[in-house]
């Protein structure tokens, strides 16, 4: 088949991009009709014919390096070669990625994100790992001509933050190395360091942590049986330490903090530890005592330790050094602001184990672990962050100390008295930004111009609530009026100069509405600084000659539509429609073609470009260190302001209790003495469960009465210290379990309680043990479970606790779990004589009232009217001799063939059985 013709040019402008001479160069004019022969296909058979060609053999390909770990025809693993750093000989590596590894070495345990332009990219095993997490795509990288691809996942940077939000809220800790140049030197690779290590217990970003709760990072130090913990918020800075002796004590503990991460010097997994918190080992030498004193005196810039207290918790002053030096090893180049390590002693706050929290649904239900339904839910009515935590601290905490309950209460009571104050106080604390977390990233150095602003607003509101507080006139229920007098609230009343300059100064510097940028500008007031003013001068002199030149154009062009315009990427130009695109003037330069414009520029525009992104450049780079200045000096006043910030925290939570107490008819519960003769008395009349009577709505909460403890031992049945609670099953035994414990805690956080009146002693714990539950992966049924937290509360309960039990011995058989049931509720009552209600269906145990003067028996009304099993939910004295346990059977839907068998069974039983106890 002939060639065409205009493959000729063709094959002329290939000889022009490859530098081929054209063939007739070479040997001379080719005739056209001698190539249409040649290309004849019948010639070309004969050729090939006469010719023929043979196949070559196929090239063996070099193979690189294979890897130590390269997977064999018997190994069944998914990982791909080159799955982690260490497999890798780094000097065979490209540059940037020898660097990556030497980064990755020196942070083993944690996942090393590197800048590539506009991606953090991550490596070898950290890749692999984030494209499961993430769900991200794994690609490869060239890694070096003697190792081939290795394994590659990156984010965007611009997102970041999100995806580290997520890896840190799995437990892992991020290490982002970013670009430290805009330029690199000639010949080397751009700089790039570690700027920021991200870890469970030390992020300071708002969206990496919880708005509502502390995030603790603690530290561990064991001899022994001796340990000693520090606890700190980074994000808050709060900063306590304790010492104490047992494990089971610091188990305890990190489960009430609930510790984000968890610092020790040591290896492996120490039983002290939750399996739900995150654990990480470091080395010894920081958490030894000559390191941490030095630690300690060079961060708080301290002569001597004497004044901190820590003179007695020689381990909890090394768990504090070994802290500090986590965070000033995670936190490079920043010096995170935390106040001076106090100490906490073990008789400082109610004490709640792992089970009681847990029963009595103190911060998240059990079922299904949420917020809501739970007693925080139902007290807090907190506007601001600092505030919300702030109640859950005292909700986990309560009080033990009468004068600091009695501070708390009556600062509640004067909110619940005057509305109108309580109002007012609400109104302003709603937009209030959180102080504590500002101050903190102020200064760690990451706080943005929009934080600064936020601080500046909270802080103008300060003298605003001193004045409402200071102005009040509160009536009392007697009738007389008398002004503020509670300690949290006069705390705030007094003035507070030096904030209030901070906050004129940042009125002053910053705009109201910033930008989140803080590198393009646009955040500082005009008649600032002179050179800045100096600057923006230039720039609108430059703004005034583009508008000259815009109009000086279009009349040259006579296009009457001509716009100067800028653009990012391509600078400034002269935008016209396609239809005017051939009459522009010669002078112009074409820039960009768009689908309906064109866009030119002129040399004049060009040079004139250059100045002007001259200008916006040095003027953002002074608008910058301006700010930063300014970021510095409110990170000097972080301490001051965190203080004010802790008295605004305990003014929400006191007015969040006062508007509950106040929209659902509490009362103010009477606190005895705690040396009178009444210490140990708890009487609650028409008492209500402050969460169940939230949640119904067809129908109102039925309130129940409670009298337990004495000063006397034994006590009387008036008087008792033990009561055994029996009724059928649904019938509201455990609801009232449970309401006594949370009436008893409200009571001591300084909050009104959901009852008619109510005279309560101080308890120093409270034990619980409601519902079932088992521990599978610790090899521990529900009866061992049952029987490990019964013999925690009989081992620590003293006579001033409050303990309440359900169904004890119910996980074994019959006789057993009666006799063990008997057994404790005698021991309750006869050895320790703790405060106790004790709920059962062994109705045996109602002897025990006839035997112990101070047992008392009480029950669940139900009504029985032969078709129909009514609970009436009221708590009355006298025992229960009807469990009705067929009939809840029957109520929840068995067969009516079961049912019935039932019945026939239970009074084969009943005929037969008795069971006396001398």
């Amino acid at each position: 088949m002939a060639a065409s013709s205009p493959q000729q040019p063709e094959l002329a402008l290939q000889g022009l991009l490859f530098a081929v001479e054209p063939a007739e160069t070479q040997a001379g004019k080719t005739d056209p009709e001698a190539n249409s022969a040649l290309l004849d296909e019948d010639a070309l058979t004969e050729d090939a014919n006469r010719r023929p060609r043979r196949r070559s053999p196929a090239k063996e390909q070099e193979q690189p390096t294979p890897a130590p770990a390269e997977r064999t025809a018997s190994d069944d693993s998914d990982l791909p070669p080159w799955h982690h750093h260490s497999l890798v000989d780094a000097e065979q590596l490209t540059p940037m990625l020898r660097h990556y590894v030497e980064l990755k070495a020196a942070h083993p345990e944690r996942v090393l994100l590197y800048r590539l332009g506009d991606f953090f990219e991550c490596f070898f095993e950290d890749a692999i790992q984030l494209s499961r997490l993430l769900e991200l795509t794994l690609t490869g990288k060239e890694g070096g001509k003697a190792i081939g691809r290795v394994p590659m996942a990156g984010i965007p940077h611009h997102a970041a933050e999100r995806y580290c939000a997520e890896l840190v809220g799995l437990g892992l800790s991020v290490a982002l190395c970013d670009q430290v140049e805009t330029t690199p030197a000639k010949g080397a690779l751009l700089k790039r360091e570690i700027t920021r290590v991200l870890t469970p217990g030390t992020v300071l970003e708002e969206g990496l942590l919880s708005a509502r709760r502390n995030n603790w990072l603690c530290a561990v130090v064991c001899e022994q049986s001796r340990w000693g913990l520090a606890v700190a918020d980074v994000s808050t800075g709060e900063f306590r330490v304790t010492e104490r002796d047992g494990s089971d004590l610091l188990h305890q503990e990190l489960l009430q903090v609930e510790a984000a991460e968890v610092l020790w010097p040591g290896e492996g997994e120490p039983s002290w530890c939750p399996d739900a918190l995150r654990l990480t080992a470091m080395p010894r030498t920081p958490f030894t005592a000559p390191e941490a004193r030095t630690t300690l005196l060079q961060r708080f810039r301290l002569a001597s330790l004497d004044g901190l207290g820590l003179g007695e918790m020689p381990l909890g002053l090394r768990a504090a050094g070994g802290l500090l030096r986590y965070l000033d090893d995670t936190q490079p180049g920043t010096c995170v602001p935390l106040e001076l390590p106090t100490t906490w002693q073990a008789g400082d706050q109610l004490v709640l184990d792992a089970a009681t929290r847990r029963n009595l649904e103190l911060t998240r239900t059990q079922l299904g672990g949420g917020l809501h339904g739970s007693l925080l839910w139902a007290l807090d009515r907190t506007h601001t962050a600092m505030g919300g935590r702030c109640l859950r601290r005292w909700i986990e905490a309560p009080l033990v100390d009468h004068a600091a309950i009695l501070g708390r209460q009556n600062g509640v009571s004067e909110l619940v008295n005057d509305r109108q104050l309580r109002v007012a106080l609400r109104r302003l604390l709603r937009p209030m930004g959180d102080l504590e977390r500002l101050a903190g990233r102020a200064g760690a150095g990451t706080a943005s111009a929009r934080d600064l602003v936020a601080l500046a607003d909270g802080l103008e509101r300060l003298p605003q609530l001193a004045g409402l507080i200071s102005n009040a006139v509160i009536q009392t229920t007697a009738g007389q009026r008398k002004s503020v007098s509670s300690p949290p609230l006069l705390a705030l009343a007094r003035p507070w100069p030096e904030l209030e300059a901070l906050a004129a100064e940042l009125r002053h510097v910053l705009l109201d509405t910033p930008p989140l940028s803080l590198s393009e500008g646009g955040l500082i007031h005009d008649g600032v600084d002179p050179q800045l003013d100096g600057l923006r001068n230039q720039l609108d002199d430059q703004e005034a000659w583009l508008a000259q030149q815009e109009a000086a154009e279009r009349s040259n062009s006579g296009i009457s539509t001509l716009k100067l315009q800028y653009h990012r990427t391509f600078g400034y130009f002269l935008a016209v429609s396609k239809a005017k695109a051939r009459t522009v003037p010669e002078h112009w330069i074409r820039r960009q073609t768009l689908a309906n414009e064109e866009r030119f520029v002129t040399p004049e525009l060009k040079a004139r470009e250059g100045r002007i992104l001259q200008l916006k450049a040095r003027a953002a780079q002074r608008e910058y260190e301006l700010f930063c200045n300014l970021r510095s000096q409110v990170g000097e006043q972080a301490a001051p302001i965190r203080a004010a910030a802790r008295l605004v925290a305990e003014l929400d939570a006191i007015a969040s209790l006062a508007e509950v107490a106040a929209t659902n008819n509490y009362c103010c519960p009477e606190l005895t003495d705690p040396s009178g003769p009444e210490a140990r008395l708890l009487q609650i009349e028409a008492g209500r469960h402050p969460v169940v009577e939230q949640l119904l709505v067809d129908a109102p909460f039925t309130p129940n009465d409670i009298q337990l403890g004495s000063l006397q031992a034994p006590g009387t049945s008036e008087n008792p210290d033990l009561i055994v609670l029996t009724g059928p099953n649904a019938s509201g035994k455990s609801c009232y379990l449970r309401q006594t414990g949370l009436l008893q805690l409200m009571a001591q956080i300084g909050s009104w309680i959901p009852a008619g009146s109510a005279r309560l002693g101080i308890t120093d714990r409270i034990f619980t043990r409601v519902g079932a539950g088992d521990d599978l992966a610790a090899g521990q049924s529900t009866f061992m479970v049952e029987m490990a937290e019964t013999a925690n509360i009989l081992h620590h309960a003293t006579h001033r606790s409050l303990v309440l039990l359900d169904e004890i011995g119910r996980g074994t058989a019959t006789f057993d779990g009666l006799s063990i049931a008997w057994a404790v509720a005698e021991y309750l009552a006869e050895e320790i004589g703790a405060r106790s209600v004790f709920a059962t269906h062994y109705h045996e145990l109602n002897e025990l009232a006839d035997q112990l003067p101070n047992v008392a028996n009480a029950q669940v009304l139900v009504e029985d009217t032969g078709n129909e099993l009514r609970f009436l939910h009221r708590v009355v004295k006298g025992g229960a001799n009807r469990s009705y346990g067929i009939e809840a059977a029957r109520l929840a839907g068995v067969p009516p063939a079961v049912v019935l068998r039932a019945r026939q069974v239970l009074g084969r039983i009943e005929a037969n059985s008795h069971v006396a106890v001398a």
